[in-house]
């Protein structure tokens, strides 16, 4: 979630019908889907759940993996224990508007913009009367950082995502050691991007990117990341098509040293390929290496764009958030 991604981004959703420039569409919620992309990853599907988590669900994790961590939020303790918490009204680098408050809460009225009930953890945002607390903020929100790491596997989460325009959530990666640009200060580093939504850019779009020094399109640079067999073009961000993205839904990405696949509900609609799986390269694939999770609920900014004009709250809730490995 950097600045330069959402130039880059809307630049490859105008350019979608190019050649160069895949978007992969599928509708979780049809039995048929867009022609050559409905293709399930793993077949077996789950039950939907209920309004609160609902009844256990299993996800859609590959054979062959097994469960090496996960977060169920069936406490606030476990969460405090396994999430740290970032702070500050910055922008974010992204022009964002929202405060992100230490611990998930907002200490002047003690407002939790992070907590667990019911089984689920709920991230939410407030519109509030700025001040000295909030760097002057309109906005709070909490941005969550797991303190362990994990290099490739199946991860997977299972929510549902705040539809009122102006809202930005996202699910998403950065490396375990050291800065994510670290091989490059300048240029755009190792991120990866398992879920962000931002309803006013597209009610049913959902986004998944991997970015890298050279995938993510700059001067100079590639603008994907090509298939070394085939020698297709993978655009670094792809999106998929969710009907009801306030419904609960899984969101899995599935990361080896080959390739980096992402899901809807098990159904696959991004792939990036190592474009040198055989001469490993941290310029063109930087993936081989530690990466920690991330969530959070951003306002506004660059991609988010105007709050609508009634926001008053919004939540972003997580049944579970799982990791699994081979």
């Amino acid at each position: 979630m950097k600045r330069f991604f959402f130039t880059a981004c809307i630049m490859l959703i105008l350019m979608s019908c190019t050649r160069k420039d895949p978007v992969y569409w599928f509708d979780a919620g049809s039995s048929d889907g867009a022609a050559g992309s409905n293709i399930p990853y793993y077949p077996e599907k789950p039950s939907s759940g209920g309004e609160e988590g609902g009844e256990e669900t299993k996800g859609y994790a590959p054979q062959g993996y097994d469960l090496v961590w996960s977060d169920e939020f069936d406490s606030q303790s476990n969460m405090y224990s396994k999430w740290s918490f970032e702070k500050g009204g910055t922008g974010w680098g992204n022009e964002e508007l929202q405060y992100y408050c230490e611990n998930g809460v907002y200490s002047p009225t003690g407002q939790q913009t992070a907590s667990v009930s019911n089984g689920t953890l709920k991230i939410k945002a407030y519109k509030i009367t700025p001040s000295s607390s909030s760097a002057n903020r309109e906005f709070i929100s909490a941005r969550m950082n797991t303190k362990e790491g994990w290099e490739h596997g199946y991860v997977e989460m299972r929510a549902r995502l705040p539809m009122t325009k102006g809202c930005w959530s996202a699910f998403w990666m950065l490396p375990l050691d050291g800065p994510y640009n670290v091989l490059d200060p300048s240029g755009w580093g190792a991120e990866i991007d398992i879920m962000e939504y931002v309803p006013g850019d597209n009610a049913k779009a959902v986004y998944f990117s991997a970015h890298s020094h050279d995938a993510t399109p700059a001067a100079g640079k590639d603008t994907g990341y090509t298939d070394p067999t085939t020698h297709k073009l993978y655009s670094f961000c792809q999106a998929g098509n969710v009907s009801l993205p306030n419904n609960w839904h899984c969101y899995g990405m599935e990361w080896t040293h080959e390739f980096i696949r992402g899901y809807i509900d098990g159904t696959e609609y991004f792939y990036a390929p190592n474009p040198m799986p055989d001469t490993p390269n941290q310029f063109f694939w930087p993936f081989d290496q530690k990466f920690y999770l991330k969530l959070n609920l951003a306002i506004g900014g660059s991609w988010g764009g105007t709050p609508a004009a009634d926001f008053t709250e919004e939540t972003y809730e997580i049944d579970w958030v799982r990791v699994y490995q081979k």
